[in-house]
C-alpha cells in the first residue's frame, strides 16, 4: 500500500516536471527553429519526457503514455490559445492605430535666413516598438507643398519594366530635398538619444507606424458600401480615412506630411526616402498577390527576410503600430509573393 502511494507520488511529480521542463523547451525550440506550433510542442514533450526519465526513472509504458498525451494535448492549447492572443492583440493594435482621430496638421510659420514661410506642421508623439516615447514635428514648407502635391501627374513612364520601382525611384528623387525639415527633426533626436543604427531606424519607422492608415485611390472616393469588405469596414469607421484621385494611388511624402494620409505605399515611400538619406541599405518590397507593399532592411536582424542580389534584406510592415522588423501579419507573411522593385545601394 505504501509503495503504491510512493509510485503515484512519483508520477505526478513525473508529470509535473514533464509540464515544467516542456514549457522551458517550447520557448527554446521555437526561438532557435522556426518549425510549426504542433511540429515544436512534440519536440518539447519528448525533450523533457527524456530528461526526466533520467532524473527520476521510467514510468510503467501504459502511464507514459497516457500521461504524455495529456501533456502534449495540455500544451498544445496553451500554445494554441497564446498564438490566439497575440493575433488578437496584433488586430488591436492595426485598428487602434487605424481609426483613432488624426493628429492635427497646422499651418504655421517659421523663420529662414531672415525669411517668414509659412509651413504645415504636426506636433508627434508616439512609442517605438519597445516602448521607448519620441516627440518632434514633422514640417514641410508651403511653398515645397504646391510645387510638388502634384508632379506625379507629370511622370514620364519609361518604357520597360518595374513601373512601380521606377516610379518610387522618381519620387524620391524628387521629393527627398524638400523634406530637409523631417530630416532634421530626426536628426535632433538621434542626437539627442545617441540612438544606435537599430534604434534609430525603428525611431523613424515607428513615428509613420503610428499615423493612422488612409486609403489613396486613383479614382474618387466611394461610399463604404460600394467596397469589398476589408476596405468596406475601415471606411465604416472612419469615413475620411480616403483620398482620391491621386495618380497612381500614392501620395509624394510632401503631401503625406502635409495630409498625414497615406496607404501602404506611400508610407514605405517616406520612410526609404528618410532612411535612404541617412545612408541606410533600404529596399521597397512589393506583392501583387497581396496588393501590398512593406519596407525592407539590410541590417543584422531576426526575421522575416528577402534575399537580393545576395544581400538579406529584412521586411518591416509599415501600415499598423507595434510591427516589429522581421514580423509580418499572418496574411501577408509567405515570403515568395513578395519581390524587391526598389533598392537604395
Amino acid at each position: 500500500m505504501k509503495r503504491q502511494n510512493r509510485e503515484n507520488k512519483n508520477g505526478c511529480l513525473w508529470a509535473f516536471l514533464v509540464v515544467i521542463f516542456s514549457l522551458l523547451s517550447f520557448g527554446i525550440v521555437a526561438t532557435v527553429f522556426n518549425f510549426s506550433g504542433l511540429f515544436t510542442t512534440l519536440i518539447s514533450v519528448l525533450l523533457s519526457i527524456l530528461l526526466i526519465n533520467k532524473m527520476l526513472g521510467k514510468p510503467s509504458a501504459k502511464s507514459a503514455i497516457g500521461k504524455g498525451i495529456s501533456i502534449f494535448i495540455i500544451l498544445f492549447f496553451f500554445q494554441w490559445f497564446g498564438r490566439f492572443l497575440i493575433n488578437n492583440l496584433e488586430l488591436y493594435s492595426k485598428e487602434e492605430a487605424r481609426f483613432k482621430k488624426e493628429e492635427a496638421v497646422k499651418e504655421s510659420t517659421t523663420i529662414e535666413t531672415e525669411d517668414t514661410l509659412k509651413v504645415f506642421t504636426s506636433n508627434r508623439k508616439w512609442k517605438d516598438n519597445y516602448g521607448k516615447k519620441y516627440s518632434g514635428d514633422l514640417t514641410v514648407r508651403k511653398s515645397d507643398y504646391d510645387r510638388l502635391k502634384n508632379h506625379i501627374n507629370g511622370y514620364p513612364v519609361p518604357s520597360g519594366g518595374n513601373f512601380w520601382g521606377n516610379l518610387y525611384n522618381y519620387i524620391e528623387r524628387t521629393d527627398t530635398p524638400s523634406l530637409d525639415l523631417v530630416i532634421e527633426n530626426f536628426s535632433e533626436i538621434n542626437k539627442n538619444q545617441n540612438l544606435n543604427q537599430m534604434e534609430f531606424a525603428d525611431m523613424v519607422v515607428s513615428c509613420i507606424q503610428d499615423i493612422p492608415y488612409s486609403f489613396v485611390f486613383q479614382n474618387k472616393c466611394l461610399p463604404a458600401d460600394s467596397y469589398e469588405d476589408s476596405i468596406k469596414q475601415v471606411l465604416v469607421d472612419c469615413p475620411d480615412c480616403c483620398i482620391g484621385n491621386i495618380k497612381y494611388g500614392i501620395q509624394n511624402p510632401v503631401s503625406f506630411v502635409q495630409s498625414l494620409k497615406g496607404d501602404c505605399d506611400t508610407r514605405t515611400v517616406i520612410i526609404y526616402s528618410i532612411l535612404k538619406h541617412f545612408n541606410y541599405d533600404v529596399a521597397i518590397v512589393n506583392s501583387n498577390f497581396y496588393r501590398h507593399s512593406i519596407l525592407g532592411i539590410n541590417i543584422p536582424s531576426r526575421g522575416l527576410y528577402k534575399l537580393h542580389n545576395g544581400k538579406r534584406y529584412v521586411l518591416w510592415e509599415t501600415t499598423g503600430k507595434y510591427f516589429e522588423i522581421g514580423q509580418l501579419s499572418k496574411a501577408f507573411n509567405d515570403v515568395t509573393h513578395w519581390n524587391i522593385v526598389l533598392t537604395s545601394k
